[in-house]
C-alpha cells in the first residue's frame, strides 16, 4: 500500500508523507527567520547567498519583525547611501551566478542547472517625528535557469526580510505596527517536500505591538497578528489559509542582566479549501533573557502548545482522485497535537567586531502541510568570522528531526552544511562566494535526496 501511494505522489513531482509542512525558515541554514509562532512558515531569504540567521529569539514577535528602535534610528542614517529630504535611503544591486546539482530535490533522475539571479535591495528609513519612524526594507530577484526555463521565476522574487515598520511613542505607550510579505518558489526550506522543482507562494503577516511599561521592572506588551500564505500551484492548492493571533508579553527585569516574562498566544487557522479543516491553536510559557555579559547571552523559553481541528480533513481528494478507497483513507487526518515546545539561543561574541557565534534549538509543533501538524526539532550553528583584512567568512550548520500527524505519516531528518565568503573590494563592492550542502534522510520510498549548491555574487552598494 505504502509503495502505490509513494508512486503516485512521485508522479506528481510530489513525494513527502503527502506535500507535508512547510519547515522554516528558517523557516526556517540559509538566513532563515525560523521560528514563527503557531503555523507560519520556516522560510529563507530565498535570493542569493546562504547567510547567517537574520533574526535571533530574543524579543521575538510572532511575525519574527523587531520594532523600530527610535533612540537608535538617528544614529543609523550614516548607513544609509543617500537622502531625500528627511528620508534616507539605502540601495544596492548585485548579479549571481549558481550551480545547483539537483534542481529537483530528486532521489533519482537528479537533474543539475546554472542559474542566474540579479538581485536589488532598497533600504529607507523616515524619522516622521522625534516620536514617529518609518522604516522599509525591500529585497527582490528574478532566477533564470539555463536548461530548464520551465524552472524560470513566474514573477519578482521578494525576500521575506521584506518589511514596512511605524514605530510611535504615545505617552508613555511604545506602538509598532508592521507588514512583512514575501513571494518565494523555492522548495528546500520546506523541509517534506522532495521531487519537486518549486513551490510558488506569496507570504504577509502584518499586526501590531503594544508595550507599556508600568514601572522600572515590570513591562506589558502584547498585540495582533495576521498571516496569510497564498499558493498558486495546482498540487498546492489545499495549503492556502489565514492566521489571525492575539499575544500577550509580560516581563519582570529581575536585575540588570536577567529578564523573565511569559509569552501566551491564541491562534485561529483558517483554509481556504473546505476539505482541510480550520483549526485553534495555543501556546503559553515562561521565559529567560540573560545577559551573562556583554559578549554572552542566553535565552530560553519553554511551555506548553496545543493544535485542535474541526474535524477530518481529506487533503484536496481532487489531486488524489485516482487512488482507491483504502489508499485515500490512508491520507486522511483527524489529529490532534497536545504537548511541549521549547526554543533556545545562546549567543557569543568573544572579540567584537571580529568573530561571533551562536547555537539555537526548538522543538514545535506546526501547521501541516498535507498533514493536519508536524512535530519538528530544530538545532542549528551560526558563526562570522571578519579577521582577514576586508573579508567576511560565515559557517553554519544544522540538523531537524520532523515527524507528520496521520496514519501515512513521514519521519525524516535533514542535515546541512554552508559557509559564505564575502571580500570587499572597495567600500561599495563586494564579491561572495557560498556553498551548501543539504541532506534528507526519510521513511517514504524515494523522498531521499542530497543536493550541492554553489554561487558565485557581485555586490555593488551606492
Amino acid at each position: 500500500m505504502q509503495t502505490n501511494c509513494s508512486f503516485a505522489f512521485t508522479r506528481h513531482r510530489v513525494c513527502i508523507p503527502l506535500l507535508a509542512a512547510i519547515a522554516a525558515t528558517c523557516s526556517p541554514l540559509y538566513g532563515q527567520d525560523f521560528f514563527r509562532d503557531l503555523g507560519t512558515s520556516r522560510s529563507s531569504g530565498g535570493i542569493g547567498p546562504v547567510s547567517a540567521t537574520e533574526y535571533t529569539y530574543q524579543d521575538t514577535r510572532p511575525s519574527a519583525l523587531r520594532p523600530v528602535d527610535t533612540a537608535a534610528a538617528a544614529e543609523e542614517q550614516d548607513q544609509y547611501n543617500f537622502a531625500l529630504g528627511p528620508v534616507r535611503f539605502g540601495i544596492a544591486l548585485g548579479f549571481g551566478a549558481e550551480f545547483n546539482d539537483n534542481i529537483t530535490l530528486a532521489h533519482d533522475d537528479r537533474q543539475s542547472d546554472i542559474i542566474l539571479r540579479p538581485l536589488l535591495n532598497v533600504d529607507l528609513m523616515w524619522p516622521v517625528t522625534e516620536a514617529v519612524t518609518l522604516k522599509l526594507q525591500l529585497g527582490a530577484s528574478y532566477a533564470k535557469y539555463m536548461e530548464h526555463s520551465e524552472f524560470d521565476t513566474g514573477g519578482l522574487l521578494v525576500s521575506p526580510t521584506s518589511a514596512l515598520a511605524l514605530t510611535a511613542q504615545i505617552g508613555a505607550v511604545k506602538l509598532t505596527v508592521r507588514d512583512r510579505f514575501s513571494y518565494q518558489e523555492e522548495p528546500y526550506n520546506v523541509a517534506p517536500l522532495s521531487n519537486v522543482g518549486v513551490f510558488r507562494r506569496f507570504e504577509n503577516q502584518g499586526g501590531f505591538d503594544l508595550e507599556l511599561p508600568l514601572n522600572e521592572a515590570v513591562t506589558l506588551a502584547g498585540g495582533y497578528d495576521h498571516y496569510n500564505l497564498w499558493t498558486f500551484d495546482e498540487e498546492f492548492a489545499s495549503e492556502t489559509r489565514a492566521i489571525d493571533t492575539l499575544f500577550i508579553r509580560p516581563t519582570y527585569q529581575l536585575t540588570p542582566g536577567i529578564k523573565l516574562g511569559l509569552f501566551g498566544s491564541l491562534s485561529y487557522v483558517n483554509f481556504e479549501d473546505e476539505d482541510r479543516k480550520d483549526a485553534t491553536g495555543t501556546l503559553v510559557g515562561p521565559f529567560v533573557d540573560i545577559q551573562f555579559s556583554p559578549v554572552l547571552a542566553l535565552y530560553v523559553e519553554a511551555g506548553y502548545q496545543a493544535l485542535n481541528f474541526d474535524g477530518e480533513s481529506t487533503f484536496d481528494d481532487e489531486f488524489y482522485k485516482n487512488l482507491t478507497e483504502d489508499e485515500r483513507s490512508l491520507l486522511r487526518d483527524d489529529s490532534d497535537f497536545s504537548g511541549f515546545y521549547f526554543k533556545m539561543e545562546l549567543s557569543h561574541k568573544p572579540i567584537d567586531n571580529v568573530f561571533e557565534h551562536a547555537i539555537s534549538a526548538s522543538r514545535t509543533a506546526e501547521i501541516g502541510f498535507g498533514s493536519d501538524f508536524y512535530e519538528i526539532y530544530h538545532f542549528e550553528y551560526n558563526a562570522s568570522f571578519k579577521g582577514i583584512a576586508k573579508t567576511e567568512i560565515g559557517p553554519s550548520v544544522f540538523y531537524e528531526h520532523y515527524e507528520t500527524s496521520g496514519e501515512f505519516g513521514e519521519e525524516a531528518d535533514r542535515w546541512g552544511a554552508a559557509i559564505g565568503i564575502r571580500h570587499h573590494l572597495t567600500n561599495s563592492l563586494t564579491l561572495g562566494l557560498d556553498y551548501r550542502f543539504l541532506y534528507k534522510d526519510s521513511n517514504i520510498p524515494q523522498a531521499d535526496y542530497y543536493q550541492n549548491i554553489a554561487f558565485l555574487s557581485v555586490h555593488y552598494r551606492f
